[in-house]
């Protein structure tokens, strides 16, 4: 059974049932158990691929703005479960796993010419981190892309709003947990 270890996950049914990707791709930073990525793939319509990133290995880092470095159970057996779960999304080419940090994806030359219509931040929840992942992805966004960001008051999610404002983002709705942002042009 496919799990999560969040809430709100009502509101990104919500926010991705029947949201139009117009052919491209979905990604999640933060796959743990797949729970978001479920969703995600369970409603929306016409995306490219989902992808998941996460390097699982129960890697030491600093998660949040206010602790120090400490290692969560992130273990390789969990990815492992994961893909065991997802494996009818991987036979019919929906998922595809970027077993590694959101630093490598990002770094990859194989990623630099995509874009992407929805992205579900729930990795590090450090507020340089998201901030870092959101230019990123800003860059690179499709017409009318959600943004979807989880434990968003644990970081400083008025600084990422102010920054997505130039990148034509706006608030969608939010939760006590989840919020989502949308590109408007």
């Amino acid at each position: 059974m496919i799990k999560g270890d969040s809430s709100d996950y009502e509101l990104l049914e919500q926010w991705t049932k029947d949201f139009d990707c117009d052919g491209f791709a979905t990604v999640e930073i933060g796959v743990r158990e797949g729970m978001g990525s479920k969703i995600i793939m369970d409603n929306v319509k016409n995306n490219y691929i989902h992808i998941g990133i996460d390097p699982y290995g129960n890697l030491e880092y600093q998660h949040y703005d206010d602790t120090g470095k400490y290692t969560c159970d992130y273990t390789d057996e969990m990815r492992d479960t994961m893909l065991n779960d997802f494996y009818k999304y991987r036979n019919a080419g929906k998922f595809t796993l970027y077993n590694d940090t959101d630093i490598k994806f990002m770094s990859d030359r194989a990623h630099q010419g995509s874009r992407f219509a929805l992205v579900h931040f729930d990795g590090p929840h450090m507020t340089r981190d998201v901030i870092t992942e959101v230019v990123w992805f800003a860059n690179r966004a499709a017409p009318k892309t959600r943004y979807i960001f989880d434990d968003y008051p644990k970081y400083n999610m008025q600084l990422i709003r102010d920054i997505l404002k130039y990148y034509d983002f706006d608030i969608l709705d939010q939760g006590q947990n989840k919020i989502c942002l949308e590109k408007k042009i």
